[in-house]
């Protein structure tokens, strides 16, 4: 008989990693307890206790100096506090995956999610679930209890981590058409899915398949219905001991598959049986113990540890799971580890599934690994180093990089080159720039004037736009002087406003537009006419070749007051002004911005005046006749009595025309 085992079998990375945290306990003078079994298998369970650890049921049987060592499974948050605050060391086994979910739901309880668990109510993992989210969520392990969900509910829902995948996703399908709002939170392990998938492909070949694993085991459960739905007959054994011999009869190819939870040595015993059980001649015996034996060896080969990344090592993974916040990698091994979303790109980025997709394989970097088993890497830092390697040989060449200002901090602005570089604010021009936040989101070409990837503080690439700027405007100044000529008009832009007037960048050279020149009418400051960045026309007044000054006007431009007024009114209009100032001899009235017309003392009211100030008041806004336009002494008479009996003939004559 052939027999295959699973390319993915046994334990999987946390339950290892639970048991290698215990062995080292084993080895220290202290009493350990676990609260309850540090995984589901007996075998295993009564391993450990032969050897000092010893499984309780509560903290009441834990006194100080004794240690607590909390299971694979978790706990939940009250009991560590509890623990701690009884003066009991823990040392925290917890598998890394199932931790995740505990931040997890505490995350969703906080932003006003109702949290459901899909899983098993009395699973020690659910259990632990369910202490990070106040005891305050519901646990369905089938879908006809999603009616308990009430319509409408904003619904955040995780899964036990040894669950079917399948099944979650039709209770997801489920609990979307009874809530309002859904998050979805795929947490079952990947080694869960992977283990499944082996046993797939396993049916494929073998006439029987034998599950190995502990019946309190779920996902080992979960496991064996995934090789029943193969139509392949399946059954699950706790150990060598089970295997029933008339199972086999007339079977030429078995296959076996174990559960997370199943140590290597029951996988072997149980290999053994299966081999004895043939009672073909010697030498058949012989190579099917060889070929079994070298199953056994590749597998346990897979299991040992592998060698452990250190932190700054650069190793290949394959994407495994995709989620918004982070990426699950497949770093060998059996080994998986995590990118968090910020670890992925140097960019800003709202979902880590706008980078990478399942099924990529990717560089990534070892930050560190944790004291609970996470491998937390770094595709930044990977994409980052090739990046400093392109900008040291820019460096050493003198060569121009380009990047986009993504931000201002104190002193100068942040600069995407691959990864972020300074950009002091002495180097954003070739003078002072005023407000360095105009170019964020901008495009630009640097130098790079300082490069140290050792840099332990600061930045270790440091960028200029001084000597780039300074060349081009040589190059743009040079064009300018040769084509230039007074009298011509040239659109600029308003670079700075001082008192005196507004320098104006003409594209290679800056000229004055002196406060004279800005507008026909006196004005108070040259910034109630012209604001920083705005383009406006401009008038060559006045060039000075060798001292390379350069005299603008706006008013040459623009039309003065009286030719408006030339234009705009005749003798004989009646207007509308206002009164600006009162003489001895009349007043004057405004027409125009900029231009006065005069009504005499005698044009006041159709009788004597004494004084005009007991006819009209300064801003007051009158009608008056235009009696005459001196465009030559730039003089306007009016008159308020004409105006006044224009208007009283109109109405008599109004009359007259209704009586008719």
């Amino acid at each position: 008989m052939r027999i295959i085992l699973a390319r993915q079998a046994g334990f999987c990375a946390g339950v290892k990693r639970a048991i290698d945290i215990a062995e080292k306990c084993c080895d220290q003078e202290h009493t350990f307890y676990s609260l309850g079994p540090l995984v589901n298998n007996d075998e295993v369970v009564r391993c450990l206790e032969s050897r000092g650890i010893i499984p309780i049921k509560g903290l009441e049987q834990v006194n100080p100096p004794h240690r607590l060592i909390i299971r694979s499974h978790g706990a939940s948050r009250d009991l560590l506090l509890e623990a701690q605050s009884k003066g009991i060391e823990i040392i925290d086994a917890t598998c890394p995956l199932v931790k995740q979910v505990h931040e997890l739901v505490a995350s969703l309880r906080g932003e006003g999610y109702d949290i459901v668990i899909f899983g098993d109510i009395n699973h020690p993992e659910v259990q632990g679930i369910l202490g990070w989210c106040d005891n305050n969520a519901l646990v369905i392990n089938d879908v006809k209890q999603v009616s308990q969900i009430k319509p409408g509910q904003k619904i955040g829902i995780v899964s036990q981590t040894t669950k079917d995948e399948n099944k979650f996703y039709e209770l997801v399908d489920a609990i979307k058409l009874q809530a309002g709002v859904v998050k979805v939170c795929n947490t079952i392990c990947a080694a869960t899915k992977k283990r499944q998938q082996a046993a797939r492909e396993l049916a494929q070949e073998a006439e029987l398949i034998l599950v190995i694993g502990d019946r309190k085991s779920s996902n080992t459960t979960t496991l064996l219905r995934e090789c029943q739905n193969t139509g392949v007959k399946s059954y699950q054994v706790q150990n060598a001991n089970e295997i029933e011999p008339d199972w086999f009869e007339g079977v030429s190819t078995a296959g076996i598959t174990a559960g997370a939870s199943t140590p290597d040595w029951i996988i072997k015993e149980v290999m053994d049986r299966m081999t004895l059980l043939e009672e073909n001649d010697n030498q058949e015996i012989n190579e099917e113990i060889q070929t079994n034996e070298e199953s056994f060896a590749h597998m346990e080969a897979e299991m040992a540890d592998f060698t452990t990344p250190s932190r700054g090592d650069i190793i290949n993974g394959k994407v495994i799971e995709v989620r918004d916040d982070e990426v699950m990698v497949d770093v060998g091994g059996k080994s998986e580890g995590i990118i968090p979303r910020r670890e992925l790109s140097v960019q800003d980025i709202e979902s880590a599934r706008d980078l990478v997709a399942v099924g990529e394989e990717i560089e990534v970097m070892v930050l560190k690994w944790d004291d609970d088993g996470t491998i937390l890497l770094s595709k930044k830092k990977v994409d980052s180093q090739k990046v400093m390697d392109n900008l040291e040989k820019y460096f050493n060449s003198n060569e121009v990089v380009e990047g986009t200002v993504t931000g201002s901090v104190k002193g100068g602005l942040l600069v995407d080159v691959g990864v972020v570089a300074f950009l002091p604010a002495s180097h954003v021009e070739d003078g002072y720039v005023k407000n360095l936040d105009d170019y964020i989101g901008k495009d630009y070409k640097f130098k790079i004037i300082e490069f140290n990837r050792n840099k332990r503080r600061g930045s270790q690439v440091v960028l200029s736009r001084k000597e780039l700027v300074a060349g081009e405007k040589a190059i743009l100044k040079e064009a300018f002087w040769q084509n230039i000529e007074e009298g011509q008009t040239r659109k600029g832009k308003v670079k700075r406003i001082v008192d005196y007037g507004v320098f104006i960048d003409l594209g290679g050279y800056e000229g004055l537009l002196h406060v004279s020149e800005l507008d026909h009418q006196r004005i108070d400051h040259p910034s109630s006419v012209v604001s920083e960045g705005e383009e406006i026309d401009v008038y060559i007044l006045a060039l000075d070749r060798e001292k390379e000054r350069v005299s603008l006007s706006r008013k040459q431009l623009i039309k003065s007051p009286w030719q408006v007024v030339l234009e705009k009114f005749n003798e004989g209009d009646i207007i509308e002004g206002k009164v600006v100032r009162l003489a001895p001899f009349g007043a004057f009235v405004e027409i125009e911005p900029g231009v006065d017309g005069l009504v005499h003392i005698s044009h006041l009211a159709n009788y004597r005046v004494e004084k005009p100030e007991d006819i009209v008041q300064p801003g007051q806004v009158i009608n008056v006749k235009i009696l005459s336009i001196d465009a030559e002494q730039k003089r306007i008479g009016l008159s308020i009595r004409e105006a006044a009996a224009d208007d009283e003939r109109g109405d008599i004559d109004e009359y007259l025309d209704n009586q008719e």
